[in-house]
């Protein structure tokens, strides 16, 4: 039996790896996934220069006529406020975003259940993820995005085969609408970012690298962007992974779209919905996360708390840190921003190595960057 399964963060229903389901079929809830999680020395191949090197711990076999590179990205000293931190630079995976991870894991699991045609649901970066890794895979794809959705990352998306279909509204209103096309067509599958666990799996490998590259010491704190949570829970799933004090993770938010900053400041349980504002960091415009328990589960258990951040924060982050040699999208600057604020405001930083994730490549915001740069 596959040590690997599904269990609802709801009612508790398990269900094997191998099934065919994105969510809990009692009650809609998202699930989580138990498996091996203990990383040590042992248990990674030192000579595999990709997120593979954790195959031990990952609830799929490498593919074995495809890679793309993915993973093993650069731990950059940088300074933020006046204070040192480390620049973890997802930037640089191969389709320019932190999505790399989990679409890595989550096509290879999904081709080995023999799906060939996948409905995707993205704001850009996961669409641009998830079209590349379907192409080197050979596998169809169909994008759902936001029709204001950055052009550069649906270009890129269009350019790895996948097709793009444009929605008016929201993030949320993108979702039903890749939810009833696969209704309407069941031999597709809906492979979303936001739901499915194995994409959790592929994410929390930023973590993995975190510790290894700062030499086997976990960080103290962790400012991290959140908008659907798959950065933030993969983050606490990599770290859990380590002996030792969980880092207190933060999770960064725009002030105009911030359901998970509302609810961990009235000490709530779940995220109730928000109708999402205008904000350049678009990957962040989720106004239900579908993680909401576990996302709030994290922040709490790791003594971590939430940011919401306006405008003029992201736009300043963003500046330093292009001046340090960064080029990042807006959504991207959320963590540095936040980070910023926290010192501002005055609230103390744990002791210890502060990690700052940087989640996309600012080539995907041309047209957002260069109205800021006037």
């Amino acid at each position: 039996m596959n040590a690997w399964r599904y269990e609802c963060e709801i009612c508790g229903h398990h269900e094997e790896i191998d099934t065919r389901l994105w969510c809990c079929p009692v009650d809609g809830g998202a699930f989580t996934l138990s498996g091996p999680n203990t990383l040590a020395p042992e248990h990674i191949d030192l000579e595999e220069p990709t997120l593979w090197r954790y195959a031990s711990l990952l609830p799929v076999q490498r593919p074995d006529h495809y890679s793309l590179g993915e993973g093993l990205t650069p731990l950059v000293p940088g300074t933020l406020a006046g204070r040192n931190v480390w620049l973890k630079n997802d930037a640089a995976l191969p389709t320019g975003s932190f999505k790399d991870r989990g679409a890595a894991i989550l096509v290879a699991h999904l081709a080995s259940l023999g799906l060939d045609r996948l409905i995707v649901d993205s704001s850009g970066n996961a669409a641009a993820a998830m079209a590349g890794f379907c192409a080197a895979a050979g596998i169809g794809c169909t994008v759902y995005a936001p029709a204001n959705a950055s052009p550069g990352k649906l270009v890129q998306a269009r350019a790895y085969g996948a097709t793009v279909i444009p929605v008016e509204g929201n993030r949320d209103a993108v979702a039903s609408a890749a939810q009833d096309a696969v209704d309407n067509d069941p031999s597709s599958f809906y492979a979303s970012h936001n739901w499915h666990a194995v994409f959790v799996e592929g994410v929390k490998t930023w973590a993995y690298e975190v510790w290894e590259q700062l030499g086997g010491r976990l960080p103290a704190t962790a400012f991290i962007p959140a908008g659907g949570g798959s950065a933030f829970v993969g983050g606490r799933r990599g770290f859990d992974a380590v002996p030792g004090k969980l880092p207190a993770l933060i999770a960064a938010q725009p002030a105009a779209c911030a359901p998970i900053s509302l609810a961990y400041e009235s000490d709530a349980r779940d995220i109730a919905a928000v109708t999402p504002g205008d904000t350049m960091a678009e990957g962040t415009k989720i106004g239900a996360p579908s993680r909401g328990r576990q996302i709030l589960s994290a922040l709490r258990d790791s003594g971590g708390w939430a940011v919401a951040v306006t405008e003029d924060d992201i736009a300043a982050a963003l500046r330093e840190l292009w001046s340090q040699g960064l080029y990042v999208e807006p959504t991207a600057a959320l963590g540095a921003a936040a980070f910023v604020v926290a010192i501002r405001d005055g609230r103390p930083i744990p002791e210890g190595d502060t990690v700052v994730l940087l989640t996309g490549n600012g080539l995907k915001a041309t047209e957002t960057i260069g109205e800021l740069l006037g």
